[in-house]
């Protein structure tokens, strides 16, 4: 999972993201294309079955109309000349149905206007005993006369319909072939129009089964009249759509890759919106993702480390861990400052008080901007750290983020002064610090910023950097300074004789809660103060 949460929010990676997107997007809209494309062609297919069912649907209700009409009229003695009669008035109706048979047991004696000897037509090939309904498909009819002809006849009881062979049947479309079938209950069909072959082929399953007719390159489809015994089978060869609708298909192709292009575009639009840093960030701010590191606080005066300020990282879904530069921007403009000292006081907490060992009293620093400078809340939150023999010292540092309202920051610096709780103004000498936050606040100590001890020799900064000092120490405030990576710094700042404490990467990086408590552990003063660079 970090792995692909990783391509996705690594800036390298978006435009592969982005093809990969407009090629996801174009295959489906081409699945669509191809889909619809599908329901047009079986479409075409259907409306074509249906207009070549039509004939036989009307014939079968002439032979219905018939029979009611031979049931009614034919009263005389069969084969008489009076039955003869009969025959010939019904023969001139306008149904297109003019010959018939009489032949009680499948045994024809006469017909319109002959008789002739018995004939005996067979076994019937569709046998209904229900409905005492008999049909023999291509049976030779010359024993009516001698024609060499093959017709269909239908023997209701004793009375039989010669059904005439219906007209050469074509498809409108192109495109579009058809078998025309007469079919029993069994499964046995008989021709009966159109390009032979394809009745067979269309009961055939394709590869994907019913749901998509499509097998050989051609789609198949079957359709019969509602008793199931005319059937047409119809195909549609793909490579005959495509001649005969080609500028169409290519005109869809192109629009679906345009879509696929404005589609994906934004999808890409929203996936980014959705991986930006400041989302994920906001989406999986939780405790579970705020890791604590430990900077060592070394006292001058002690030659040892007495403290730490606790700094936040933040795991990223990735498992990459942030840095605050990265995130603090993002607290502050959504109000998330509590939430943070929260998460990060519980975080300290917890790793403090589980690993390092009973001897050592530690100072622990939290930074807290001024907009959450609120006494009340403070005490609540560092309350963990308030118990009896407490070996552990909370200390609240003031980032100078924003400008402050001094009266307001001097009531809560005095209410956490009555609840136990020491004050200090961090990153002085930079963003809002000023000298009237010095002189006006009553704040146990000050942190010099990093940018003071960290100047080059002779510059300006470093220049100032006295005189910072002996500004601070002249009001009485406790002077950390942090930033010191060199030895010469550390011995100008020991010289000095007003540091009381300093921080940097000459003592240590920020560490984990193990190494810190290692390090704590391990530390061997000399006389002269000569801490281990860790990295």
């Amino acid at each position: 999972m970090p792995k692909f949460v990783s391509l996705l929010i690594d800036k390298s990676h978006q435009r592969y993201l982005g093809f990969g997107l407009w090629v996801a997007t174009f295959t489906v809209l081409l699945l669509v294309v191809a889909v619809l494309w599908g329901q047009l062609i079986t479409q075409t297919m259907s409306v074509e079955a249906k207009a070549l069912l039509e004939p036989h649907e009307r014939l079968r209700q002439n032979v219905s109309s018939t029979l009611a009409e031979m049931k009614v009229r034919l009263t005389a003695e069969p084969c008489s000349p009076a039955f003869h009669d009969q025959l010939r008035e019904i023969a001139y109706l306008p149904d297109g149905l003019n010959e018939f048979l009489y032949a009680p047991a499948g045994i024809a004696s006469c017909s319109v206007n002959a008789d002739f000897a018995p004939h005996n037509l067979g076994t019937p090939d569709v046998r209904d005993d229900a409905e005492d309904v008999s049909i023999y498909y291509d049976h030779p009819l010359d024993f009516i006369r001698p024609t060499g002809l093959v017709g269909t006849i239908v023997l209701f009881g004793d009375i039989g319909i010669v059904v005439p062979r219906q007209a050469s049947l074509s498809s409108s479309t192109d495109w579009v072939h058809f078998e025309l079938v007469d079919r029993s209950s069994d499964g046995k069909y008989w021709y009966d129009g159109g390009q032979a072959g394809i009745y067979d082929q269309a009961l055939q399953d394709g590869p994907w089964g019913r749901y998509l007719p499509l097998q050989n390159g051609a789609f198949f489809a079957v359709d019969c009249l509602a008793d199931g015994r005319t059937c047409v089978a119809t195909t549609a060869p793909l490579s005959e759509v495509f001649g005969a609708n080609g500028d169409l298909i290519l005109l869809s192709i192109v629009l679906s890759a345009i879509v696929a292009l404005a589609i994906s575009g934004q999808l890409h639009a929203l996936l980014r919106r959705f991986w930006s840093f400041d989302a994920r960030f906001l989406r999986n701010f939780k405790q579970q993702n705020i890791i604590c590191t430990y900077q060592p606080i070394v006292s001058l005066a002690a030659g040892k480390i007495t403290g730490c300020e606790v700094l936040v990282r933040w795991r990223d879904l990735d498992g990459a861990m942030i840095y605050p530069d990265q995130f603090l921007p993002l607290v502050e403009k959504h109000g998330l400052g509590k939430r943070l000292t929260e998460y990060v006081v519980a975080c300290a907490y917890a790793e403090l008080s589980g690993k390092v060992p009973e001897p050592y009293r530690l100072q622990v620093n939290f930074n807290v901007f001024p907009s959450d400078l609120d006494a009340v809340w403070l005490r609540d939150t560092l309350r963990p750290f308030d118990v009896p023999e407490g070996r552990f010292d909370p200390v609240v540092e003031i980032i100078e983020t924003e400008s402050m309202q001094i009266e307001h920051a001097q009531s809560q610096i005095d209410a956490l002064h009555r609840f136990g709780i020491k004050t200090h103004l961090d990153d002085f000498g930079t963003g809002y610090s000023n000298i009237e936050n010095l002189a006006r606040l009553p704040v146990a100590g000050i942190k010099l910023d990093r940018s003071f001890a960290m100047a080059p020799d002779g510059s300006l900064m470093s220049k100032m950097l006295g005189n910072a000092i002996e500004m601070i120490h002249a009001a009485g405030h406790k002077i950390t300074v942090e930033g010191v990576e060199t030895e010469q710094c550390l011995a100008m700042l020991k010289s000095t004789g007003q540091v009381d404490f300093v921080q940097g990467y000459l003592i240590s990086r920020p560490l984990d809660i193990t190494r810190f408590v290692n390090m704590l552990v391990e530390q061997s003063m000399p006389q002269r103060l000569r801490p281990t660079l860790v990295a």
